[in-house]
This record gives structure tokens, sequence and C-alpha cells, in this order.
């Protein structure tokens, strides 16, 4: 149990309690913790009634709002929640439904503790080998909805490139507290790749404020805010430590590099051997500069690798995982059917 929780459970049950004698609730809310939530949450919300999105961080209520949504803010006392987290902790009591999804796809890092998944009637997995990881893992509420966050660029085709343009390379990061993360390997170091190739970066929400800002700052390297796939869908080479991003590049077929990484208190032996099978590892920026212009050429190396990596990530990539999401939400809240 969260520490928070058990400081603010107590009030949270007593307003509920209070509330419903006056009013019965029917209200299903999204609760959005970051802006990447929104990014697997609409393919699904739109085979469904729409509900009222809900935050309780100042940069999401802001993002939202400029976005053209009317958030409401935490405290609230639905009926239900859906989330893309694992934060059962915000709405603490029984009373209100909760289902979950995923904001990343599969789990690259090791599961948190089974009993942040007990307040959940259902919680969805991206494929049925992540299903059976959960279960093992002491967690048997899980159901299989996909990646919904794929669907738009798995039913679109993905925009052409001039001839002349310069291939263009994607950076990506895991958070640095993770242990897991490649950021310093490469972050001072990026400005040496400007002249020959356009440079993106996207990094977990997570990530240390220093690296963002210094990202941020650098001429010439394109930033990423928020959702990183309309990058992967036009990068030549994805350049990857151990993010769940690696499964977006292998579902759009990417060629990647990653660095080789030691063991953290949350990797995961399978993912580090999937990592190795789909990509050129290198354990330098000098040996990453050597590997680009190769790679470049021969952007075919591990495409069966990724394809079978893309069969344990996701059961289907046909673009309905909005769609099947819906389905299994409906069982538990058939008032949300359209």
């Amino acid at each position: 149990m969260v520490f928070s929780q058990i400081i603010f459970k107590p009030f949270y049950s007593l307003a509920l309690s209070i509330l419903s004698i006056f009013k019965e609730r029917h209200e299903t809310v999204f609760y959005c913790h970051t802006p990447v939530d929104m990014q697997n949450w609409l393919p699904v919300q739109k085979y469904l009634k729409p509900i009222r999105i809900v935050t309780d961080k100042a940069a999401t209520y802001k993002y939202l709002k400029q976005t053209g949504y009317h958030p409401g803010r935490l405290p609230a006392f639905p009926k239900a929640v859906i989330m893309c987290r694992v934060a059962a902790h915000k709405f603490p009591s029984r009373k209100v439904i909760k289902i979950g999804m995923q904001h990343g796809a599969y789990h690259f890092k090791r599961f948190s503790s089974a009993q942040h998944y007990a307040p959940f009637s259902l919680y969805l997995f991206t494929s049925e080998q992540d299903r059976q990881n959960a279960i093992n893992e002491g967690i048997h509420i899980g159901k299989v909805g996909g990646f919904p966050k794929l669907d738009p660029y798995l039913t679109e085709p993905a925009p052409q490139k001039s001839p002349d343009a310069k291939p263009t390379l994607l950076f990506t990061a895991t958070y640095d507290s993770s242990g897991m993360s490649a950021i310093s390997r490469w972050i001072d170091r990026l400005p040496e790749l400007t002249t020959e190739y356009e440079v993106f970066v996207s990094v977990h929400p997570w990530m240390n404020k220093h690296y963002i800002d210094k990202l941020k700052a650098m001429p010439n390297i394109h930033f990423i805010p928020d959702n990183p796939l309309p990058y992967i869908q036009k990068a030549n080479i994805c350049i990857v430590d151990t993010s769940s991003i690696i499964a977006e590049c292998c579902a759009l077929d990417k060629p990647m590099i990653s660095w080789t990484m030691p063991p953290a208190a949350r990797s995961l032996q399978h993912i580090d051997e999937i990592i190795r099978d789909i990509s050129i590892q290198v354990e330098t920026f000098d040996e990453l500069i050597s590997t680009i212009p190769y790679l470049l050429k021969n952007p075919q190396m591990h495409a069966a690798a990724r394809q079978k990596a893309n069969s344990i990530f996701f059961d289907s990539l046909d673009g309905k995982a909005g769609l099947r999401s819906a389905n299994e939400i409906i069982k538990i809240l058939p008032e949300l059917r359209l």
C-alpha cells in the first residue's frame, strides 16, 4: 500500500459515503497522470461514450486545457475510474471500480508488487505473453487488450521523405533513476551528429529535469515533448536503451542500435536477450558513430528478430487494439457502450 493512501483513505472513504447518500454515483472518469496516457486512451475512447478526464498533476492539467479538454482535478468520487497506470491509491475505496491499461507496450521492467494490482477489476495487457508474465507474479485480473496507442500508425501510411533529406536518428532513453538508462553515454556528444543527420530525442517523462533542460537548449537537436510515434515512423534508425519504446520501434519495423547495459534492480533477463537479438549493441559513442552508416546501408538486419519480438510484445498489430480494449471495458461497465 502506498503511504499516502494510508493517510488519505479514511477521509476519501468518508467523503465518498456522504456524497453517495445525496446522489447515486453513475460517472466513470479517466485518470490522466501524464499526456502519454492520452495517447493510449483516445483510440479506446472513440469506441465508448465520452467520459470526463481528471488529473492531480498541474502540468497535465495545463496540457489538457491547452489541447481543448475540460479536465477535472482530484480528488474525484466516481463510480468507476479507467487509467493507464497502476495508481489505485488515487481512488482509495473498494466502492470505486478500477480498470487499468498500460501506458507502455509490454513490461520491460520487473513488475511492481502484485498487491498494487489487487484493487483492479480489470487490467489490460498488450499480449498474452505479458498477461502470463503477470500471472507468474501473482496478478490474476488481466485480459489482453493490445496497445491502442499504435492503432493510428498501423492503419495510415508512413510519410514519405524527400530523396535529398538527411537520414533521421531518434535517440530514446528511459528515466535515469531506474539504473537502466544510457542517456549519460550520449547526451554531451549529440551535437557531433547534426551535420550529417537530423537528430530527434525522446525521453521518459520521469527523466531528471537537468537532462531535459539540457536537451531543449541544444541547437539543431529536436526534443520531442510528447508522443514519439510520428518520429519513430519517419526515423531511419532508433537508438535505444531499455525503454518500452523499443516495442513501438519493433511494431513499425525500425532498425535499432542499443547500448549494452549492466543489470539493474528492475531489469529482466528475457528483455535483455530480446534487445540483443533485435539490435546492434554498442558500448561507446565512438562505436555508435561507426555503426550508424553500416546500419543505414543494411536496414533489414534483425528484421526477422523484430518480427519474432512483435509476437511476444503484441498478439496482433491490426490497428484494432482500441476496439478490443473497449469491448473488455464494456463487459465491466456496460453503460459505456455507444
